[in-house]
């Protein structure tokens, strides 16, 4: 039976149990939006920046519960459509006439199926990571990272195996006949694929994991949000996320200022003018960085007398910060109380100099006759 046949024959019983499916996904469904979360945070399964991703899982859940629901509701108490006939029903032919495979509304009914339950378990899992090592000192927020991503991928692999499978295509016969094509592929895409690499190298080898602090360039510096498969984000002072290839970060020089020191050494550099107090402006420098609140009062303060310049006097003054993510205001507060300081105290800083001879065409005559007549006395 067709379905603009089978409208005409639903009747009232089949409306009131449509109605009953509608209601109850409503009840749940706004259930779920006022006590989800606090049923979370009283079981200690709330995860941070997760509960909307959870609750969104969960509604997905739901409606594929009950639009399965629905459809045996409208074709109750009719055997010419049935629930089990409108899965059966072929959309198109995925194999030859020799050996058919028919995708069916089942198929598709068969892959949601096995993703939300992928979805599932990759959730619980994150569940369960973030509860029993959230208390040990062993794993950080860059090692859970990396738990999950693995765990992420491999269940998703398993996933897309058991759909391919599912549908009735044979997967080795598959990867054999598509392996010249997998050939070409990496042949073409070698930039890809290296990055892709190196995200696994990223994920396994923890050099740089979630929440580190990275110094890319010179005062460049930016704190790693996530590591996905081919591509990191990257979160920079100005609250700009970088979408970053891995490869920049596994062969690139990168210093991770996290796993560096629990304090990291950074130098502001001054030019003064020829004539300047040096042992006075010594004493400056020392109190400037000293007196800010961030900069660490148990390590070493030094003040460097870097070189003579063409027009000024050079020094750094080198200071400690465990902050290192505020190390660009910490720097700038330096230097405003550093220019305050050389304003009492009379110091000067230099602007470039340089000495400029000009010459008319009357000096330059004169020049020329004096030199000629210079040459004809030798002569």
């Amino acid at each position: 039976m067709k379905l603009i046949d089978y409208i005409g024959e639903i009747n009232e019983i089949n409306y009131i149990l449509v109605a009953i499916v509608l209601v109850c996904w409503v009840v749940i469904r706004r259930w779920l939006n006022r006590k989800l979360e606090p049923f979370l945070k009283r079981k200690d399964w709330l995860l941070p920046a997760k509960e909307k991703k959870l609750k969104t899982l969960l509604k997905q859940v739901l409606f594929l519960l009950f639009f399965i629901f629905g459809i045996k509701a409208l074709s109750y108490g009719h055997s010419d459509f049935s629930f089990k006939g409108i899965l059966n029903t072929e959309l198109f032919n995925l194999g030859t006439s020799e050996t058919p495979v028919p995708f069916t509304f089942s198929s598709i009914l068969f892959i949601l199926i096995v993703f939300v339950i992928a979805r599932l378990i990759v959730a619980l899992f994150r569940i369960f990571i973030h509860r029993s090592t959230k208390t040990r000192a062993w794993i950080d927020e860059g090692r859970r990272y990396t738990f999950i991503q693995l765990t992420k991928y491999f269940v998703y692999t398993i996933a897309i195996t058991i759909s391919i499978q599912g549908l009735g295509v044979d997967i080795t016969l598959l990867i054999y006949g598509s392996t010249a094509l997998f050939v070409g592929i990496g042949l073409g895409l070698q930039s890809v694929l290296g990055d892709m690499f190196s995200g696994i190298i990223l994920l396994f080898d923890g050099s740089i994991k979630v929440g580190d602090i990275v110094e890319l360039s010179e005062d460049e510096i930016a704190k790693v949000q996530n590591i996905y498969i081919r591509t990191s984000q990257l979160k920079t002072l100005d609250g700009k996320f970088v979408i970053v290839p891995n490869s920049r970060l596994t062969k690139d020089n990168v210093t991770n200022l996290t796993i560096s020191d629990k304090a990291t050494r950074f130098h502001v550099k001054i030019s003064v003018a020829y004539g300047t107090d040096t042992k006075k402006l010594k004493e400056i420098l020392y109190e400037c960085a000293l007196q800010h609140p961030l900069v660490e009062k148990s390590r070493n303060i030094i003040v460097l007398f870097d070189d003579f310049g063409d027009y000024a006097l050079n020094f750094r003054v080198y200071f400690w910060v465990k902050r290192t993510w505020e190390i660009l205001n910490i720097k700038s507060d330096i230097r405003y109380v550093i220019d305050q300081r050389f304003r009492e105290n009379g110091i000067k800083i230099p602007f470039p100099q340089r000495d400029i001879h000009l010459m008319d065409e009357r000096s330059k005559s004169e020049e020329e006759s004096i030199d000629n007549s210079t040459n004809d006395t030798k002569k």
